[in-house]
């Protein structure tokens, strides 16, 4: 397998572990809260992809009795994953039809 071959595959592998990490990351913190009881689930899903006064105000009240500490988020992270996933599809799609017009001729 030649380089170019393996770099959809190794980008589909970095985008999805940044999205995992992202999701657990986003998890840690807005778990906590959603757990006490102070936003739910559904107000706390936006917060995965952006910041708001709300998603601010979770991350004040999030309490760092978990093993890591942390007490914010940083959706960046979430947008990272999604553009490696991105750029590996793009990479797929178009080294496909690349090689689809070569054995056409």
């Amino acid at each position: 397998m030649t380089s170019e071959a393996k770099l959809p595959l190794l980008l589909a592998f970095l985008g999805s572990v940044v999205t995992a990490l992202a999701l657990g990351w986003w998890w840690l913190i807005f778990g906590k809260v959603v757990e006490s009881g102070y936003i739910t689930y559904a107000q706390a899903a936006p917060c995965l992809a952006g910041t708001s006064d709300l998603c601010r105000l979770a991350e004040a009240l999030c309490t760092n009795d978990h093993f890591f500490g942390i007490r914010w988020y940083a959706p960046e992270a979430l947008w990272v994953g999604a553009a490696l996933l991105a750029a590996a599809l793009l990479n797929l799609t178009v080294r496909t039809g690349v090689r689809s017009t070569d054995q056409s001729r």
